[in-house]
């Protein structure tokens, strides 16, 4: 029996494929990998575990999909009711995923900018062109935690853009603050 979460609707990160065709387990790969990305930046993977979130359990869940030659996915934080409860803990909460959203966007820009190289088994994006179409990200700013990012971390990062390499044609990762949107080359779509 699930226990009674609630859901924090905001922020939210929303996701965009664009795609010609996409199987059931391609889909299946891609939620996977990023739901891993964001438990891994936000402190929640196992091995990376924060012993502060032992009683909320916090959880990253899809609100919505659509599709028809996209998908449109968005991305929200639910915890156990009972740890909203305590006073002030809506507002640390929709801080946290803001951060956690945050901080996947600057992730991936820095990755695909070949800035973030894993520690072995570097899984290249050849080509991945990607531009911020609204908003501002800093780089330079977020220095320190790109510096900081774990192994496992970055590891989490390439295994989700690696998986949308097969099926994608563009991708568009956005929230409230701004937006990133990656394409890869036509002609390597093809082969």
């Amino acid at each position: 029996m699930r226990k009674k979460v609630k859901i924090i609707d905001e922020p939210s990160l929303r996701i965009r494929i664009d795609y010609d065709h996409l199987t059931v387990g391609e889909l299946g790969n891609i939620l996977i990998r990023l739901q891993a990305a964001l438990r891994s930046i936000a402190g929640l993977s196992p091995g990376e575990y924060d012993g502060r979130y032992s009683r909320e359990q916090p959880r990253f869940i899809t609100s919505s999909v659509h599709t028809k030659h996209s998908i449109e996915i968005s991305v929200l934080l639910a915890i156990l009711a009972i740890a909203l409860s305590i006073p002030g803990a809506i507002y640390t909460w929709k801080r946290f995923s803001t951060d956690v959203f945050r901080w996947f966007k600057i992730i991936l820009l820095a990755k695909a900018r070949g800035e973030i190289k894993n520690l072995e088994d570097d899984i290249e994006i050849e080509g991945l062109r990607i531009e911020v179409t609204r908003g501002k990200i800093d780089l330079e700013a977020s220095r320190q935690f790109l510096d900081e990012l774990t192994p496992k971390q970055r590891k989490a990062i390439a295994n989700f853009l690696w998986s949308l390499t097969g099926p994608a044609r563009r991708v568009d990762i956005g929230d409230d603050e701004s937006e990133i949107s990656m394409q890869w080359p036509e002609e390597d779509k093809d082969d």
